[in-house]
């Protein structure tokens, strides 16, 4: 009859393109971007329905989820790896090698690239972390899987990156703590720095960093009134921070949570050389500008070609790019002496605070003095830090000992 609508078995009127087929199942027809016919199934038709509303979606977007369907993450990866050739031999041969191993045939490599939700690769990253894998490896794993994926996305295969922004949120899931640099990884960071041209400005910052635990907004907010060379003394008296309130991004300056924040820190004598290369390039520079942060003027710390305040999250940035170009290059250098790379962990400004701790600990006894200076309000936090370094130690000694012991008994 002219005008009737075509239903389902139970009567339920089925609309443009659906059909119930003699098997049961439902099937939704329509064309595809390229103008060619497709079809998807599901056994209820609420089903379909979710899979048409998505399909319908995506051609009204432009997004070519047919191919996605037909494209595996390893697919995608090696469609990457061909059209970026710009990355470096030694850089390119690292990351095949990690592919291969940790990707290509395994079940995340096998699935269409349409299928990839960030929980996911959350599952996948932390699974290699459960295997031993260190977050540094899988930062590498990352360096390239997110640019893939967003290939992907530019492509219009995709609507989303499911690797991006994955690495924060994969360490806020770490049950283990952030661990402080170890001194080969601390050295290697300081003299990366030293000789490099990109980053070497940033040299002295790192090294009051590392040489006295201040977190990263009590260290930005320093003014000179702050610092007294003659007597080598800091002192932490107030916070920077930068906050939305609404009439705009501001600077603010704030007190430190607790009295126990308000302290006075000794310098070493490579904290006090870092503040007076600071003095020199600032003189050089046309001085500490005129900015004034609720009352505080004389600034230390200001960027090189602005001549601005650094927002504290801008450290955390250039810490991840540091490391980033450190490791690509250490990759290729390693590769072409035949030797394996020494690489550097994720870095933050608060790990630097935390490899700040470890050092001291290490060498001093008096846990009422370490906590003086890291500002701790609770003795258990730096208790934490104090038994994890002592513990280490021990394992030194004990297996010193052992040395020792095994050496005497041959002998007799």
């Amino acid at each position: 009859m002219a005008g009737s609508k075509r239903t389902d078995k139970r009567g339920r009127i089925l609309r443009t393109g659906e059909c119930q087929r003699k098997d049961g199942r439902y099937q939704f027809q329509y064309k595809n971007s390229a103008g060619k016919r497709q079809c998807v199934y599901d056994t209820t038709l609420s089903g379909l329905r979710e899979k048409e509303k998505q399909i319908l979606k995506d051609l009204q977007d432009g997004i070519r989820s047919e191919d996605s369907r037909k494209i595996t993450v390893s697919d995608l990866v090696e469609m990457y790896f061909e059209h970026h050739r710009g990355i470096k031999e030694a850089t390119s041969s690292s990351y095949r090698k990690i592919f291969h191993t940790h990707i290509k045939h395994t079940p995340l490599g096998k699935k269409p690239i349409c299928s990839i939700k960030i929980s996911d690769m959350m599952k996948f990253y932390n699974s290699l972390l459960d295997k031993g894998l260190s977050t540094g490896y899988i930062h590498i794993m990352n360096a390239f899987l997110s640019p893939a994926f967003d290939m992907a996305v530019d492509d219009d295969l995709l609507r989303k990156n499911p690797c991006s922004g994955i690495m924060s949120k994969l360490e806020k899931t770490e049950k283990t703590p952030k661990n402080a640099m170890t001194l080969a990884e601390q050295k290697c960071f300081l003299n990366y720095l030293e000789n490099s041209k990109r980053f070497h400005t940033y040299l002295p910052l790192f090294t009051i960093l590392l040489g006295t635990g201040m977190r990263i907004g009590e260290c930005l907010g320093l003014t000179w009134n702050d610092i007294d060379l003659n007597n080598k003394l800091i002192h932490i008296t107030h916070t920077l921070r930068y906050d939305n309130y609404g009439d705009g991004n501001k600077f603010h300056m704030s007190e430190p949570k607790t009295e126990s924040g308000k302290r006075t820190i000794p310098m070493i004598e490579d904290v006090k050389n870092a503040f007076m290369t600071i003095r020199d390039t600032n003189m050089h520079l046309g001085g500490s500008g005129d900015f004034t942060v609720d009352g505080y003027e004389d600034f230390i710390f200001l960027t090189i070609k602005r001549r601005r305040l650094y927002m504290p999250n801008t450290i955390a940035q250039m810490l991840t790019r540091i490391v980033k170009t450190y490791n690509e290059q250490e990759l290729q250098s390693a590769a072409a002496e035949n030797r394996e790379p020494l690489l550097l962990p994720h870095l933050t400004p608060h790990i630097m605070r935390h490899t700040f701790c470890t050092r001291f600990c290490e060498n001093e006894t008096n846990i009422r003095v370490i906590q003086e200076v890291m500002g701790h309000k609770d003795i258990k936090v730096t208790m934490n830090v104090y038994s994890h370094v002592t513990l280490d130690k021990a394992r030194e000694c004990m297996q010193s000992m052992e040395k020792v012991l095994q050496q005497t008994l041959q002998q007799n």
